[in-house]
């Protein structure tokens, strides 16, 4: 039991439950208070009706005590001497039966009596009196008396009963009434000759038009001035509808009219079927239920549920009305009206609680209020300096800065939504791969690192980035995480740094280099291969090694992180070693398949003061058994060679033993013109700072155009890095660019997947 009332606890926490209970109490109420709900169901049928309109189908006609009449005759005493000469005149003209509005349940004379009583003896089961219903204590309708003997008696009797909503906007007819002696038939139930007479109420078919039922003065009748054929073979209604009489009344849509034309809409509603009175649950009960399905936010009013609400509340009633089903829609309307409307309220007051301000921005509690896992990478950005940036402006330009921010982070990563609080920046990536984010976000910081302009003044961005992967977890558990591993980033000055929940030690560039032996041994460390396409032949005719970590426990190790940690413990040659060896052997493979291409290997700054490295580079050569042409050597980080003339008789011996050099992220740092006349390197290769803005930069693009024909002159090819659209490739076409590398040809892949890839299409097609 107390599970249960804890459940009950925990959902009624839920705001938007509370205002679905709230509001199907108010549908309730109106439900089961006609009192409270008739004048707007009356307000709505009238409106429904109006747009059924239709004429009546003549079956019935009115012989109306109208004004003239009264002015004819000199009075608004109409006796039955004259009723007697009206029936008899309408009865011989061919009227199927006539019905009065009135009962003569008193004598007035044996003169007066015998002329009516004579035609009515004439014409047996032709001629019925209306008789008033009442309410007593007994009963709820009630006829107390009925015509005298003379005329008829009970079987000449039929009811006016009629029920009076509130506010006197609609009518409700009865199908009998009952009486000392039995059931009396109401009028509209003996016009339609309902043989088994239901109990209750029913709602005539306003839509029928009261103007167009046939009518005849009853002082024409009585002068025989009318036409005998609009009377033949149709039921009568005698009607006082003179001013005189006061018996008009108000019918919604078609303003007021004689109260005998109630009678006669309510006898040819019959007279198609007797109606079903369905009441309001069904549709109360069914939008309700849609109002329910749409509990998460912002999704209340979502196409498929308008819809949905359309065909509940206004198709489903008309079609119900058509088949003289009787629904009422007020109770739906008002509960899911207020449950919609209070809805909306909330989600704008979560929207505001969830925007931030300052940037416009989702706010990351809005993320935190996700329910659920997802199955993306969730990044955290911390800026460093933020708070100095924000403060060194005399006006607001925290909207600026998010902005710039975001536009560089959909530079590689489109259509993310961005959360920002302070300097935090989040998103859930759609990079699945967590080597491809950390080569995505080593990027941005390339990017970032060119400085972004924010009121006429260009400022530099400093930050770090924390990401987590566990899919398993909600998202709301996860950006603290994401958050957390920021935080760490700045701590250790690392650029990138993964959440684990398994392992929560600050520091563990020690343990990471001490399992790096192990990690190579045991196949942890590996080899992706990214290929270059050469833009003259449109073939693939180089490719990149590129090493990889995937930690048991932490995952995929960033290279920068493990890389820079190996070459500050000077155990670069190792993973070097490793590198080299595997690129060469798999260069080998793929000539033996047919593909004779160039593979490319990074060495670090470092192992070029190695007097051993063209000894480590020829004994792979030799062992593999493959050309020295074939392998070309990327320097990287050039900012940190010098000019000694150790170095420069290293980089010497490694072009005479016929290697190829490579001048690594040329643009950056102090790989520029200089270093390009000083090494003895046969190519260039452009940073992806300078491709990837190349497309909406004009500064970018006459930099790499500069750097090609520069490199050109000096008779070193040039290969741009992070190609990642066919307009960006277009344009190194235009200018004449050698090679092109990035992840519109492919991101580095396994080596068993880049054969695959090599296979499916021997030349890479480009447009």
């Amino acid at each position: 039991m107390s599970a249960v009332m804890e459940k009950l606890r925990e959902r009624w926490k839920n705001p938007r439950l509370r205002i679905v209970l709230w509001a199907s109490l108010v549908g309730l109420f109106f439900a089961l208070c006609p009192t409270a709900n008739s004048p707007m169901e009356d307000l709505i049928i009238a409106a429904r009706n109006m747009v059924r309109s239709h004429r009546a189908d003549g079956r019935i006609v009115m012989v109306l005590q109208d004004d003239r009449t009264v002015a004819e005759l000199k009075t608004s005493e109409i006796g039955r001497e004259y009723d007697a000469r009206v029936a008899d005149a309408l009865l011989k003209a061919g009227a199927r039966r006539v019905f009065f509005q009135w009962a003569y349940t008193h004598t007035a004379g044996p003169q007066l009596d015998g002329e009516l009583a004579e035609v009515v003896a004439r014409y047996p089961d032709k001629i019925f009196f209306g008789v008033p219903g009442e309410s007593t204590e007994q009963h709820y309708n009630y006829v107390s008396s009925v015509p005298l003997n003379s005329f008829g008696g009970q079987k000449a009797a039929v009811s006016l009963a009629a029920m009076f909503h509130t506010s006197n906007m609609g009518i409700s007819l009865l199908y009998y009434s009952n009486s000392a002696a039995g059931k009396i038939p109401s009028m509209p139930a003996k016009i339609a000759e309902i043989k088994s007479l239901p109990d209750g109420e029913f709602r005539p078919d306003f839509s029928i038009q009261a103007d167009s039922i046939p009518d005849v003065s009853y002082i024409d009748v009585l002068n025989d001035k009318f036409d005998a054929d609009v009377i033949a073979g149709r039921d009568v209604i005698i009607d006082p509808s003179a001013a005189a009489f006061g018996t008009t009344r108000l019918l919604l849509g078609q303003g007021h009219v004689p109260g005998g034309y109630f009678y006669a809409i309510a006898a040819e509603t019959l007279r198609n079927g007797i109606p079903i009175r369905l009441g309001a649950f069904p549709a109360l009960i069914l939008a309700l239920a849609v109002v329910l399905t749409g509990m998460q936010r912002g999704s209340s009013l979502d196409a498929k549920r308008v819809v949905a609400l359309i065909a509940i509340l206004i198709v489903f009633p008309f079609v119900c009305d058509m088949k003289l089903v009787e629904v009422d829609v007020f109770p739906a309307i008002a509960a899911t009206g207020i449950a919609l409307f209070r809805m909306r309220s909330l989600d704008k007051l979560e929207n505001a609680g969830e925007t931030n301000a300052g940037s416009g921005l989702p706010s990351v509690q809005a993320l935190r209020n996700q329910n659920g896992p997802a199955d993306r990478i969730l990044v955290a950005l911390k800026i460093r300096n933020y708070g100095a940036i924000i403060g060194s402006f005399a006006q607001p330009v925290e909207a600026q800065v998010a902005a710039e921010v975001v536009r560089r982070i959909r530079i590689s990563d489109p259509d993310v939504v961005v959360y920002h609080e302070g300097g935090m920046y989040l998103w859930l990536s759609s990079i699945r791969s967590p080597f491809d984010l950390m080569d995505n976000l080593e990027g941005l910081h390339r990017i970032v690192q060119s400085g972004i302009q924010i009121a006429g003044r260009d400022i530099d961005l400093s930050f770090n980035c924390g990401f987590d992967s566990e899919f398993d977890r909600p998202v709301a558990g996860r950006v603290s995480n994401a958050m957390q591993a920021s935080e760490e980033a700045v701590r250790n000055d690392e650029l990138v740094y993964q959440h684990d929940s398994r392992k929560h030690e600050a520091h563990w560039e020690i343990s990471l280099l001490t399992s790096l032996d192990r990690a190579i041994d045991n196949g942890e460390v590996w080899v992706a291969y990214q290929p270059k396409l050469d833009l003259a032949s449109n073939r693939i005719t180089g490719m990149e090694a590129l090493v990889r970590w995937s930690h048991p426990e932490r995952g995929p190790i960033s290279p920068e992180k493990f890389i820079r940690i190996a070459e500050e413990y000077h155990r670069i040659e190792r993973i070097t070693r490793f590198v080299l060896d595997e690129a060469v052997g798999s260069a080998v493979k793929l000539r033996r398949l047919g593909f004779d291409l160039i593979v490319s290997v990074n060495i670090s700054a470092q192992l070029l003061r190695n007097p051993g490295l063209p000894e480590m580079i020829r004994a792979s050569l030799q062992t593999h058994g493959l050309a020295p042409a074939n392998l070309m050597l990327e320097i990287t980080e050039t900012d940190r060679l010098d000019r000694s003339s150790r170095t420069f008789r290293m980089l010497q011996s490694l072009v005479e033993m016929g290697l190829k050099l490579s001048i690594d992220d040329f643009g950056t740092g102090n790989a520029t013109i200089d270093y390009l006349r000083y090494l003895p390197a046969g190519e260039v290769k452009i940073d992806k700072v300078f491709i990837s803005a190349m497309e909406n930069n004009r500064e970018d693009y006459l930099l790499v155009q500069s750097i090609i024909e520069m490199a050109h002159s000096l008779e070193r090819k040039v290969v741009a890095e992070g190609v990642e659209s066919a307009a960006v490739l277009d344009l190194l076409k235009r200018l004449r660019c050698d090679q092109i590398q990035g992840y519109y040809i492919s991101r580095p892949v396994a080596f068993d997947d880049f054969i695959t890839m090599m296979g499916r299409r021997e030349t890479l097609r480009t447009g």
